[in-house]
This record gives structure tokens, C-alpha cells and sequence, in this order.
């Protein structure tokens, strides 16, 4: 299972992502939709620690 909770990226007065939370459990399939600038990728790098 993959629970975010509270997840906030800032870069200087920019914030990137704000107070994101989600669950992914055992066997659901998931994917972020948004347009550009919505912070999908900043997200998922967290997520993997880049």
C-alpha cells in the first residue's frame, strides 16, 4: 500500500505542490492527471526520493 499524507513541495515563494494526500492499496491501479506546471512529476520524485 502507498499512503501519502500531508505532502507539500515548496521552491522559494513557489509552491509546487500543497498538502497532497492519497491511497493507493494492494492491487489498485493509480495515475495524476493535471495540466503542465500541476506538479505530477515533482510528486512522483518524492514519492521515489529523487
Amino acid at each position: 500500500m502507498l499512503e501519502v499524507k500531508d505532502l507539500t513541495k515548496t521552491f522559494g515563494a513557489m509552491t509546487a505542490v500543497s498538502h497532497e494526500n492519497f491511497t493507493v492499496k494492494p492491487g489498485e491501479i493509480m495515475g495524476l492527471i493535471g495540466q503542465n506546471g500541476a506538479g505530477k512529476t515533482t510528486t512522483f520524485r518524492m514519492i521515489l526520493n529523487f
